[in-house]
């Protein structure tokens, strides 16, 4: 990473904050956690709904902070340090990321979606950085604070940035887009992930549009064109230089001849420059779809779509989504990142292609509002039509999913419902024999890692 290399002076014009302090030492970094503070950086004292960072200003100065970022006066004792106030250091921080943008000159590419959308940055990332230096969001900073931290860790010599942005209210993209000020957009697919909060897939469509709406007139963009929100999204675009990707007869990418297999998955790539045979050593339909989005944006920004194809194939998914370890004879399905109800029947079409004793381990979605009892019951009937040999639920509103499940055909011997991740454990430990697949899928707020880690201590999940 380069430094950063502003001035606390430089750093209050941008912000259009007051420099009360100036000590003329040079910034290497920008750092919004206490605890990883190092020498040379600039400490921003953010103000959350259950934190408050200006307690910490003094100890982040006593750590090598050599400027902070302030909207308070109760800040203790900062010595030499310069101090920049602001009214707001959230907005600050912001505000900085875009003028660091500005001064780059690398291509910047954003994705969203309401599912994929990590694991199609990743392959993004991937493909360019076969044909030059590229950047991109690590872990899961995807978010209003997440993305200004990425942009000002960019180096400067990057030709490529892939940048992630996470949404689950209208307008969040569209902040995202000011700070980043994307040159090209991605669209993964338009699902009912945070519908309890967006009220209907159309606002979830509406709200992945805004990712479209910054784009310079013949910027780059991909859209999902099996969606039926296509040509929404379509009109928002309009400006652009956009292609659609998806199965349906009519894509500028399609998808034809879908081959899955337990470890791997192939497909007849239709292309505007002719059809391409695309191998994967990855599992799931879904990854068709992410490969071909992915492949898609990298073709229209410029790389040649065969040499692509070729990188594609070192890609290693993401940890926690859809990853596959054997364990003693035992082949875990670990996708406990998140969950929603296109990626949950996604995670179960995989499982049924599985041979052997098939367990699905499967928690609560949320965020799905008013909507939560009638998808959750949906999820019952698709895991009694996935051929599982035993389903268990955690959580609270997966009691409908058990319900639906029996009501479909399955067994109820066949069908648990468990209070907690340690009495699913439990559970667990004597059904998990050789030539056994589980699945373990939940959202994010089920902790299901807990559940891993005590049936297998040494299995590490990055939950990014």
């Amino acid at each position: 990473m380069n430094d950063l290399n502003y001035t606390a002076k430089k750093i209050a014009e941008i912000c259009g904050g007051e420099l009360k302090n100036d000590n003329g030492k040079s910034i290497k970094k920008v750092c919004i956690d206490n605890r990883k503070i190092e020498e040379g950086d600039l400490f921003v004292a953010l103000i959350g709904e259950n934190h408050d960072a200006h307690k910490f200003v003094s100890s982040s100065i006593e750590k090598g902070a050599v400027a902070v970022i302030v909207s308070s006066d109760d800040i203790g004792d900062t010595g030499d340090a310069s101090v920049i106030k602001v009214p707001d250091t959230l907005v600050a921080l912001q505000k900085l990321a875009h003028a660091k943008r500005e001064e780059l000159d690398s291509l910047f590419v954003a994705v969203t979606g309401s599912n994929g959308k990590t694991t199609t940055r990743s392959m993004i990332t991937h493909i360019l950085s076969g044909f030059a230096k590229c950047s991109t969001t690590t872990g899961n900073l995807n978010n209003h604070i997440g993305l200004p931290l990425t942009i000002l860790g960019i180096d400067s010599d990057s030709k490529y940035s892939v940048l992630e942005m996470g949404m689950n209210h209208p307008g969040e993209i569209r902040t995202l887009c000011s700070i980043a000020s994307p040159d090209a957009a991605v669209i993964s697919n338009v699902g009912p992930a945070h519908i309890g909060i967006l009220g209907s897939l159309e606002n979830i469509a509406k709200a992945k549009s805004e990712i479209l709406e910054q784009l310079k007139p013949g910027s780059k963009a991909v859209l999902p064109g099996d969606s039926e929100y296509v040509e929404l999204l379509k009109k928002v675009a309009a400006n652009t230089d956009y292609s659609t990707f998806g199965e349906k007869e009519g894509n500028d990418y399609r998808i034809t001849e879908l081959d899955m297999k337990t470890d791997s998955i192939s497909f007849s790539f239709v292309t505007p420059v002719g059809t391409k045979k695309v191998a994967l050593n990855l599992a799931g339909h879904h990854n068709a779809f992410n490969a071909a989005a992915a492949l898609a944006i990298c073709h229209k920004i410029g790389c040649d779509i065969d040499k692509s194809i070729e990188r594609l194939k070192s890609f290693v998914p993401v940890g926690a989504r859809m990853e596959r370890i054997n364990r003693d004879g035992v082949e875990v399905l670990l996708d406990c990142y998140n969950a929603n109800p296109a990626s949950m029947q996604e995670a179960l079409r995989y499982l049924s292609i599985c041979s052997g004793k098939k367990i699905a381990v499967l928690g609560d979605m949320r965020e799905l509002g008013t909507m939560s009892d009638e998808l959750h019951r949906k999820l019952g009937q698709q895991a009694a039509a996935s051929g599982l040999d035993l389903l268990v639920c955690v959580g609270e509103s997966v009691k409908n999913t058990v319900d639906s499940a029996i009501d479909n055909g399955m067994n109820p011997n066949s069908v648990i419902l468990v209070n907690s991740c340690e009495d699913t454990a439990d559970l667990l430990k004597g059904q998990l024999k050789k030539g056994v697949t589980v699945l373990f899928k939940a959202s994010r707020g089920l902790h299901f890692e807990k559940i891993v880690h005590a049936l297998w201590p040494d299995l590490k999940m990055d939950l990014h």
